[in-house]
């Protein structure tokens, strides 16, 4: 008995069908075992990233780190103890100046410029020439210039003494992990930097192989700093050790 032409189509239009769906079955397995492959390879490169960054160092690693630490705390202590003698030394400037400046009604100290044309206070306020002439204020007493030379020096000492007590925070900081054990070695990479980087100037003068040019001729400027400063004022003993604070 003859098949019906329809009969034939339908049969072949299954056939088809279940051929391009089996194929779309296999490209769509296909491309499900590529991407697990690659989240697969992905998960493997996060993993070694991992674990790279976890590597604890070693106990040798460890010894060198905490002599960085005590090396750099000796040399703060020791820039502290400098900048202590170097305050003492301005402040003793700054009050015998203070001692002998004029001294206005209203206890305000007073100085005039070296061209004997401007009148500043002991704050630095300049005052207006109707309220003082300079010419009432006699010769042989301190200069506002030497006074403001004075004045800054110690600013700037008080500022540098800040930084060296901020940066001993930074040294127990490193040291307290270092204590804590199982430091990484990206931490022991950073921590080392940051203390390199961050450490200030004084400290750097402490510690031969850091100190730069440009510490030399910090010291250099300072030594030349006219601040009137008398050899007995000076401090001629070495420094002795002196406790964290």
């Amino acid at each position: 008995m003859p098949i019906p032409p329809t009969l034939t189509l339908s049969r072949e239009f299954a056939s088809r069908t279940q051929v391009e769906a089996y194929r779309f079955f296999q490209q769509q397995h296909a491309d499900d075992r590529k991407r697990r492959e690659r989240n697969e390879d992905t998960d493997k490169d996060i993993a070694d990233l991992v674990d790279l960054a976890v590597v604890v160092i070693s106990e040798a690693q460890a010894r060198e780190f905490r002599f960085e630490i005590d090396r750099y705390d000796t040399a703060t202590v020791n820039a502290l103890y400098e900048n202590e003698q170097a305050l003492e030394r301005v402040q003793a400037q700054i009050d015998e100046m203070f001692t002998q400046a004029y001294v206005l009604p209203d206890g305000r100290k007073v100085f005039k410029t070296e061209d004997g044309k401007q009148v500043f206070d002991e704050h630095g306020k300049e005052l207006d020439p109707s309220s003082i002439d300079p010419d009432m204020i006699e010769d042989w007493r301190p200069r506002w210039e030497r006074v403001k030379g004075a004045l800054d020096a110690r600013e700037a000492l008080m500022d540098e003494r800040a930084d060296l007590t901020g940066y001993q925070d930074k040294l127990d900081d490193a040291r307290e992990r270092l204590d804590a054990g199982q430091m990484t070695k990206d931490e022991y990479d950073q921590l080392r930097k940051e203390l390199v980087d961050d450490m200030p100037a004084a400290v750097r003068r402490q510690i031969p192989e850091l100190a730069g040019e440009e510490n030399e001729a910090a010291l250099q400027a300072a030594a030349n700093l006219d601040l009137g400063i008398t050899d007995d004022m000076v401090a001629t003993t070495a420094a002795p050790h002196v406790p964290r604070r």
